[in-house]
């Protein structure tokens, strides 16, 4: 019985695709016409549409630059972990240098420090009185479309490496931003990691003023030694946090990121075959109509 369907099933379907080839080829003049004309509007709107340059930076998060779980252990490792000196590896420290990068907080500051509210809300921006027309877009609202429409940060968990793209209508200023985000968030980090290792050098010395044991005392010395080296790191080191292996740069003016003038000519020349078959039918169920 199954075979019998399929066997009346496959004459039915190269009826249909007949039938619709012989419409398509009676009405091919307004088919072809609807195309041309849908494509013509997707190459109009390709041109007008503003063009958007992509800059990319291409970065390896840094190692740790020391660690003493190996040198402390039991309530000695206790007495590191009170002076805020980290016991984990160095994958958790570049997992937390990224996640720094993309946080909030760090997107935030840049945009307040290199005044951009004007500049991701032209539009709504009147330059020549230096107020915004109408209601003023926040600042949660300038961090979010920043991270969504103009930053990406994608990793390869296979080499480690990290590139930072930058999505925008100024091909100079998309590198500078590309380039000056990863450049501040590395003397971010820098900052602070030489804050927690004076904070650490402190308790250390006090703990070593204040305890008779000589093992505590030596514990205390082997750590402070560590952390003196850390901290002079991360004074020297010229790249703390990030190593910049690629640094972005000024695209060509026709290297462009978006709009793709040929995929929406394309999408327009499909949207036109639909239209023009949508016209041809209306056209003969009418014709029909009147012949009755």
């Amino acid at each position: 019985m199954n075979d019998t369907n399929e066997r009346v099933d496959q004459p039915l379907q190269e009826v249909s695709l007949l039938a619709m080839g012989a419409f398509m080829w009676r009405n091919k003049a307004i088919i072809g016409l609807s195309i041309a004309i849908c494509a013509v509007v997707a190459g109009a709107l390709a041109s007008v549409i503003k063009p958007k340059y992509r800059a990319e930076v291409v970065f390896s998060p840094v190692d740790s630059v020391g660690s003493v779980s190996g040198s402390l252990g039991g309530s000695l490792g206790g007495l590191a972990a009170l002076a805020g000196i980290s016991l984990g590896g160095a994958g958790k420290k570049s997992e937390e240098s990224l996640e720094y990068l993309r946080s909030r907080q760090f997107t935030r500051e840049f945009i307040e420090r290199h005044q951009l509210m004007p500049v991701l809300y032209a539009r709504k921006w009147d330059a020549q009185r230096g107020v915004w027309r109408g209601e003023a877009p926040t600042m949660a609202q300038a961090v979010n479309r920043f991270d969504k429409v103009v930053r990406q940060i994608t990793e390869d968990h296979r080499t480690g490496l990290v590139t930072l793209a930058i999505i925008w209508r100024d091909r100079v200023v998309a590198a500078e931003w590309a380039n000056a985000l990863v450049a501040e968030a590395d003397a971010a980090l820098r900052r602070r990691a030489i804050a927690e290792y004076n904070r650490s050098l402190e308790f250390l010395k006090e703990e070593g003023r204040s305890t008779s044991l000589v093992e505590m005392q030596t514990a205390v010395d082997r750590t402070m030694e560590s952390e003196l080296k850390n901290a002079m790191l991360a004074r020297t080191r010229d790249e703390f946090a990030f190593r910049v292996l690629d640094p972005a740069v000024v695209r060509d003016p026709n290297d462009i990121d978006s709009p793709n003038a040929l995929l929406i000519i394309v999408v327009g020349c499909g949207f036109g075959l639909v239209a023009g078959v949508l016209w041809a039918a209306v056209r003969q169920q009418r014709s029909r109509q009147r012949a009755r």
